[in-house]
């Protein structure tokens, strides 16, 4: 495929041929083991290469980039190609240095954009070039395990919307920090929180005592109480208006033990509610937290996607190597961060606040007197082994192939 094809010709040179990467192929079925491969390789690499696949490119000779282009033509030329064609796959290969010896380690993911929050993203409409397709089929390309089995995402500019759109339940610490100075309707507030939790408390340790209640008697005490559950535990719901309040919600509940807070935001809008919920024991309080760690993991995990993998290259700050910056990073940032903002220095700064160190492999040969006239890696990489006869050691960790 297109990553064995990219990296062998960068790495062997002539001798590409004469042996086969064997890259990992990830998609839906084992995304989640190969997440935990790969950060462990990206944490522990010395720089990471990337390669896409896309579904088309310049549609017309005139919107390809050229040479005499300034770079902000470029940029507007690559804006233009990011927003129309879509990434169907996406090479990642942390690569760490060891003496003499290259250790890779090679990862294909397969993607497709596909609205599985039932939210409307990322299912937009995109462009496809026959002449991409054509040449993805003659390289083996299995479009239909691409669309049934391939990867999907969200930007991080989508994420944040689903969360406006979506009210979802988050655990709230209770360490916050006191603010110096309350007025007084935040000590009357802060007060009648306490003391409707504290009642609240002593309803449900009281009517656990009973073992026999009417169901009418109970379902009043719990109307008048205002007891909801929350699984097979108590809970009580805390109205709010400001943020300000749920600070002052959150502080108040540092004075009772066994209880668990969690945030309740309201769709649509930015107030949010807290919701109280009473455990029964120490334990039983370490078990709700661990259970509500791992529920809002594996909610990050399913909205998120691949775009994980991206989050991880940019989290670890290693540098990362591309044979087409501006192309590959004009995708990245439309599929995985933030819509394209409309000018070269605004994309630059957003994108080297993700990416801070990105070394283009072209621009680095055009820096080299001899690669000028150069036009094709091939050729390049020719002239290094005829000049330059340094032992490397080439070690790929991956099994699997294709």
């Amino acid at each position: 495929m297109h990553f064995k094809r990219l990296f062998c010709t960068q790495t062997a040179g002539r001798h590409r041929h004469r042996h086969q990467w064997p890259v990992k192929q990830v998609t839906k079925t084992n995304f989640s083991e190969a997440l935990e491969e790969i950060k462990a390789c990206i944490f522990n690499s010395d720089f990471v290469a990337v390669s896409l696949q896309k579904t088309g490119g310049h549609s017309a000779p005139w919107q390809k980039i050229l040479p005499i282009d300034t770079a902000e033509t470029a940029y507007i030329k690559a804006k233009r190609t990011a927003e129309r064609f879509q990434i169907l796959q996406f090479a990642v290969c942390p690569f760490s240095v060891n003496a003499s010896k290259l250790i890779a380690h090679p990862y294909n993911f397969h993607l497709f954009p596909r609205d599985e929050l039932k939210v409307g993203m990322p299912s937009y409409g995109f462009s496809c070039q026959s002449s991409y397709l054509t040449s993805m089929a003659r390289e083996g390309f299995d479009f239909n395990g691409c669309i049934y089995n391939g990867i999907s995402y969200l930007s991080r500019a989508q994420e944040s919307a689903t969360k406006v759109q979506n009210g979802h339940l988050s655990p709230s610490s209770c360490m916050v920090e006191s603010s110096p100075v309350q007025s007084v309707a935040d000590s009357l507030f802060t007060e009648r929180i306490k003391s409707r939790v504290r009642n609240w408390i002593n309803a449900c340790k009281a009517s656990n005592k009973t073992e026999v209640a009417d169901a009418l008697i109970s379902s009043l005490r719990k109307l008048v109480s205002g007891s909801e559950v929350y699984g097979s535990r108590p809970s009580l719901t805390i109205d709010v208006c400001s943020e300000r309040q749920v600070q002052l919600a959150l502080e108040s509940l540092k004075e009772f033990a066994n209880v668990v807070p969690l945030q309740v935001p309201a769709k649509g809008v930015v107030v949010q509610a807290v919701r109280v919920v009473l455990t029964s024991s120490e334990e039983d309080k370490n078990l709700l937290e661990k259970e509500l760690h791992d529920m809002v993991q594996e909610h990050r995990k399913r909205v998120r996607g691949f775009r994980e993998v991206i989050d991880l290259i940019s989290t670890s700050q290693r540098p990362i190597v591309a044979h087409n910056s501006l192309n590959d990073f004009t995708f990245i940032h439309s599929k995985f961060l933030a819509p394209l903002p409309p000018t070269m220095d605004e994309f630059r700064s957003s994108l080297l606040f993700a990416f801070p160190h990105i070394l283009d492999v072209n621009n680095l040969m055009k820096e080299i007197g001899p690669f000028e006239k150069m036009n094709n890696m091939p050729a390049a990489i020719s002239y290094l082994e005829t000049r330059f006869r340094a032992p490397i050691n080439m070690d790929i960790s991956n099994r699997e192939t294709d």
